[in-house]
Parts: structure tokens; sequence; C-alpha cells
């Protein structure tokens, strides 16, 4: 008995091991075999993403140019692929015998872009705008229902809806389209027709075209390879990404690293053609003028300007299917101001000569031409004197925020250069905003020209305003309290103060904010700071740390500065709140607060620069802490990459600190997660980046000053009468 025992148990064993080494499963009537990858044949072009993919990781697969010859090559019960080759122009055009012949031989086909199917051809090619990639089937399993791909500015053949796997639509949410697809125009991407895998786009070049997030597009390309009956192992799909962080969140910086990546954020300036020339000046005007001033990219065999000419203001933040992006082609005198502070900064720490003359035409550009100036802001009678417009489109828009940036370039830039040449222009700004402001220090978002001219500047400073939105008005009050440091000019401290007690006393609860109430909070730590450097008291101080402590609070360990969005009735942009409202304004970055993302256009950069001036006032640990680990993170993720050279070297708005990549809802109309910003964000951490190698502060650095050293002259002509 015990022998028979023990010879069953034998023999139950050895079914065992073989089944493990054979293991097969039937599915649909069919015996599968999940470890067995299909030989893999390929029409398609060389440097296809996918092929190289599956030739690196040494799939069975051969290559063929002509589709007829794939066809025919392939062995009965394999598998197919017809890549796209001339997308986006033209269909992938197949034989008129093509799907009859790959059922004959029991073929497993994936058809991109294709003519037809096998039930009818396909139609027009359409070009989207701000359609997302969903997934719409459970091919990836249930958890994964309605993940988003964002696959840039994408083309597809026009076929008529059915049950599918991927849909394109305009759809909102981080990764997963939250709202759904019920409510909102969606067309077909991926699904099967008789037995075919069809695409209607080109969903190959992955990497080319940055389908981003990353672990998104992985899930759906492994989804397709199982369809497919193509082995790859989880670990086996991967690639390194076109543009990427010049180090990973774990690698170690090198002892050069604040000098690398200052030098690659001037360089960038050039590299990307930003900077007018007159040999395609009149190419860029035909566009600035525009209503959206969105062109096509750079050609970087031109030659480059010398900022005497402006600079246009960064990329725009879709991308096209060769991975490229779009230029925003305005001119703007923020970006053209904060630029020169760059330059200067970056000629401070490097020595190139060069970068000192790009500065200096940058700002004689700014104030010695009439690029930002109308007749009445050029004359001393009228309310807008002083003043400068917020694009050479826009010359009567004064928005308070950008002239303030304005402000604190151009004085940066001067100190930094030892050229006074421009103070008096630099007094006559401050005081120009200054004198329009009402009696309690608040602007409002933008004054219109023809508006304020129609006033005089008494009854401006009269008015009765509050608006306690940092973003656009409090580095106007830290301009104020520089320059009272400087003379003593005592309504400049006064406003300042009365702004900020209330705005303070609002706190947090009547906050208007913009995009989050992270950015906000970005804004108004500089004024805080440089109101402790004039009045070191226990409440300015109180106040200071009570909002950096709480910015501080979203700072997570590899230093990024994560988002947050405010109480919902306070939101100018706030998240969208539907489908149909993705992409049609403004907006924040994230959906919900929770979402692993630093902005650089809106909060990081600014809270980098602020938060400098903060320690440097208070000498707090804390914040010298929170400076350094935030000093490494953009070090961190500044972009590197062997493509374009206008990607290399820049910020992006939008930074995935948990997966490590350049990912955020792309909401934003014009400003969204890609975008790149010549002044804001390139401007502000390539300095504050010198700033910190050279040990020192914005406050510090501009301390001897000469701008205001003619402050009664300016006083007397522009504010006659007011006490001081």
């Amino acid at each position: 008995m015990h022998k028979a025992s023990g010879l069953i148990i034998l023999v139950l064993l050895w079914l065992i091991a073989i089944s493990c080494k054979g293991k097969s499963a039937v599915m649909n009537g069919i015996i599968e075999e999940p470890n067995r990858s299909n030989t893999v044949s390929i029409c398609c072009d060389e440097n296809n993403d996918l092929y190289q993919l599956l030739k690196t990781r040494e799939q069975n697969c051969q290559r063929y140019d002509d589709i007829a010859e794939a066809l025919k090559a392939s062995p009965g019960n394999e598998t197919l692929l017809v890549l796209a080759k001339d997308y986006p122009a033209k269909k992938t055009m197949l034989p008129a015998d093509f799907y009859t012949k790959a059922k004959e031989k029991n073929l497993k086909v994936f058809v991109e872009f294709p003519d037809r199917l096998p039930s009818g051809e396909t139609g027009e090619i359409k070009s989207t705008e701000k359609e997302r990639i969903v997934v719409a089937s459970t091919f990836l399993g249930k958890e994964h229902n309605l993940s988003i791909v964002d696959a840039g500015l994408y083309s597809y053949v026009n076929v008529p809806d059915r049950e599918c796997h991927l849909k394109g639509a305009k759809v909102a949410g981080f990764k997963v389209a939250i709202y759904g697809l019920d409510d909102t125009p969606n067309f077909p991407v991926l699904f099967e027709d008789d037995g075919v895998l069809i695409s209607t786009t080109k969903l190959s070049d992955f990497l080319k075209g940055r389908y981003a997030p990353y672990d998104n597009c992985r899930n759906v390309l492994e989804g397709i390879f199982s369809l497919l009956s193509i082995g790859m192992d989880k670990e086996d799909v991967q690639w390194e990404p076109l543009v990427k962080p010049a180090y990973g969140p774990e690698d170690v910086l090198t002892v050069n690293a604040y000098q690398n990546a200052i030098e690659r954020g001037a360089a960038w300036y050039e590299k990307s053609r930003f900077l007018i020339h007159p040999d395609w000046k009149d190419t860029w005007k035909q566009i600035n003028i525009q209503k959206l001033p969105v062109g096509p990219p750079m050609d970087l065999s031109l030659p480059s300007g010398d900022g005497s000419l402006g600079i246009m203001e960064g990329h725009y933040s879709w991308i096209n299917p060769d991975g490229s992006q779009q230029y925003r082609y305005w001119l703007r005198g923020d970006c053209v101001a904060e630029s020169a502070m760059t330059y200067a900064m970056a000629n401070n720490i490097k020595g190139n000569p060069q970068y000192q003359d790009v500065a200096t035409n940058l700002m004689n550009f700014l104030f010695n031409t009439n690029t930002f100036k109308t007749v009445s802001s050029k004359d001393p009678a009228k309310s807008s004197y002083g003043l400068i417009g917020w694009a050479d489109t826009h010359t009567n828009r004064y928005y308070g925020d950008d002239n303030a940036r304005i402000i604190l370039g151009t004085i940066l830039a001067s100190i930094t250069m030892e050229n006074s040449t421009w103070d008096k222009q630099i007094t006559e700004l401050i005081l120009a905003n200054f004198r329009t402001s009402g009696k309690k220090g608040f602007r409002s978002g933008a004054l219109m020209g023809e508006n304020i001219d129609q006033l005089t500047w008494q009854v401006l400073m009269e008015r009765d305003l509050e608006n306690i939105a940092p973003h656009y008005e409090s580095w106007l009050w830290a301009t104020y309290l520089w320059l009272y440091d400087k003379t003593g000019y005592k309504p400049l401290l006064d406003k300042a103060k009365t702004a900020i007690k209330i705005t303070m006393d609002n706190y947090p609860a009547n906050w208007l904010w913009a995009n989050g109430l992270q950015q906000e909070r970005a804004r108004m730590i500089l004024p805080l700071s440089w109101l402790v450097r004039t009045e070191d008291t226990s409440q300015h101080r109180a106040w200071l740390k009570q909002i950096c402590d709480d910015l501080l609070t979203n700072q997570v360990a590899c230093g990024a500065l994560q988002e947050e969005l405010g109480i919902g009735g306070n939101g100018k942009y706030g998240a969208p709140k539907s489908n149909d409202h993705y992409g049609s304004t403004e907006a924040p970055l994230i959906q919900f607060n929770g979402e692993p993302v630093a902005d650089m256009l809106y909060t990081t950069n600014f809270a980098f620069f602020a938060l400098n001036e903060a320690a440097r006032a208070t000498g707090e640990t804390k914040y010298l802490e929170a400076v350094d680990k935030l000093a490494d993170f953009l070090v961190r993720i500044q972009t590197t990459t062997n493509g374009r050279a206008d990607l290399d070297g820049c910020w992006f708005r939008a930074f995935d600190y948990e997966n490590w990549e350049y990912y955020g809802s792309n909401a934003d109309h014009g400003w969204g997660a890609w975008g790149t910003l010549t002044g804001w964000t390139q401007s502000f951490i390539t300095t504050t980046l010198a700033l910190k190698l050279k040990d020192t502060s914005f406050w510090d650095i501009t301390k001897q000053s000469t701008i205001g050293s003619n402050m009664d002259e300016i006083w007397n002509q522009m504010l006659p009468g007011v006490e001081h």
C-alpha cells in the first residue's frame, strides 16, 4: 500500500513538472502558448520606434520596406505589422488583396493609418488640436479603463464609430478621463475589424512623438503586444525618452552641476533661436501679429540675434509628431527684461563678453525703442506715462505683475553689468505703477491705457480698491519696498505695508488664486521677505513664517513643491469642470490636490527666487535647507536631449516627480505642461541658481544700486504735491 502511494506521488510530481515546462491554456477554443512569441514580420521605416524596441529586445522579427513583400514572407499563423511610413501626410496604401491573403495565412495583423479596413475604405485624414487618447475597453484590465495617453498633435483617418480599445477625445483629467467619454465627441483609434487590429493613427512612433505619461503609454504597448501574440516581458517594454531630466532622483550631482545648469540655461536662448535676427525678422513678424502668435519650430540653421531686436516668448505646449514643438512668437516686455537679467548673471558667473553684449542690447531695446510704448506712455502729462506695455502687439495693456518682473529684471541686469544708463527709466517705471495703484496699494490685474488716460493719476491713487490676488499684485509691493530702502521715501513703504496687511488678514479664506493656492503663496514670499528687510518686527516675521511654512508643507523629499488648488469659489481658472472646458482657458497642471506635479511656470520658479530672499533676510535654517533642496531638484530636472537643440537646457512647465517625467494635465490653452518661457521660467530659475552659487540674494547684490539717486527730480515730476 505504501509503495503504491509512493508511486502515485512520483507520477503526479512528474506530470506537474512536465506541465510547468510546457504550460498551455485553451482560450476561445484555440490553444495559446503564453511564453511563446510569434515570429514578427514588419513593414516600416528602419527608424520606427516600435521596430527598434522589438529589435533591441532580440525579438524574432524581420523588417521589410514593401507591404506585399512583408505579407508574402510572413510565415503562416505568425504576426505581421504594417506601420505607417508617410504619416501624417499620406495613408498607408494596402495592396488590393492584402486582407484576403493575410486571412488565408491566419496571420495576426496590425495596420496603422490605413487607406481601408477589411470592412471598407477609411475616410479623410483629420488633425487633432486638444484630443487625447483614452483607453475605452478592458483590454488592459478594468483598472486601466479611461486612462489617458497624451500623443500631442496627432492625425488620424476617419472611420465610423464602433467598439474600440482606444478612442480619441478632448477629455479632462490628470492621467484618467474623470468625466468619461459619453459627453464629448470621440473617434476610434484602436479597434479590431474582422480579426485585424487597426490603428487610425500612428502609435508606433511613441518615442519620437514623446507620448506621455510613460506608464500609460507602456501599458498600451503591452496590450497591443498581447493581442498580437508578441511575447514581451514588462521589463523589456521600456525606452529612454527623447527629452529627459539631466539627473535621476537619486543621482549624485557633480561638483560643477550648478555652473553647468546656469551655462546651459543661458545657452538655450541662442540654441533655440529665440533672439530675433534681422535676416528673419520679417518672417517672425508675420506670425507675431496673428491673433494667436504661434508658428512652426525655428530653423536652427538660421542665425541667432544679439538682443537688439528682442526675444520671443518660448515654446507652445503642443508636441508635433516628430517631437518638435511650435514656438510662441510673441514679443513681450517682461521676457525681454528677464532674459537680460539672465544673460547678465550668466556673464557674471561665466565671464562671457557675448552675454554682456546681449544683455545690454536687450536693455536698450526695452527702454530706448518704442516697441512697448504708446504716445501716451511717453507723455508726462498722461497717467500711463512711464509704464511698459505687455507686448509689442498690446502696448496699451499694463499688467502689474509683468511690470514688476520688468523692474526686477532690469535692476539686477543693470547692477550686475555696473551700468547706470537706465536708472532714471527704472525709477520712473516703479513710480508709474505706484501712482496707478489705489490708496490701499492694489492695482487690479491689468490696466488699459485708453481707460486710465481718461483719468488723472490722482484719481487712480484715490481708488478704494482691494484685489487680494498676490500673483497679480504682490511683486509690485516688493519693488516699492526696494526703492524705499534706496531713497527713504515713506509713501512707498506705507502703501506696501497697507496692502500686505490687508492681504495677510484675509489669508487664506479670501485669497483670489489664478491657477492654484501654491502659486499665490510663492508670490507673497518676496514682499514679506523685503518687509522684514525694511522693518524687522515680530509681526512681519510671523507673516513670512506663516506663508513660507504653508508653502513648504508641500515640499517633498526630492525638493519639488507639490501644487495645490485653493478654495473653489476663489479660483480664477481652476481645474476643468467638464470635458468641454478642457483646453479652453488658462488652467492648473492638476485636476485634484494630491497629484504629484510641480509647476515651473507659476510656482516653483518664483518660490525658488523668493525663498532665497527669505532665507537671506532671516537666516532661518529651514528656509536655507528648502532652497538647497529646491535648487538640487531644478538642476536635476533641467532638460537634456540628443534631439532638437531647442529642447536642451530648458525647464518645462510640468514635472511629475513621482514618475520623474515631464507630465501634467495639458488643460491650459496656451501655457500647458510642455511649454517653456524665456522669461518667467528660464530666467528666474537660471538667475536664482546664479545668485545661490554666488552665495547672495537679489536684495544684497543690489544694495549699492544708484537707482533712485535722482528721486527728487522724478518724484516732483510724476507725483507733484505728494508728501514724502
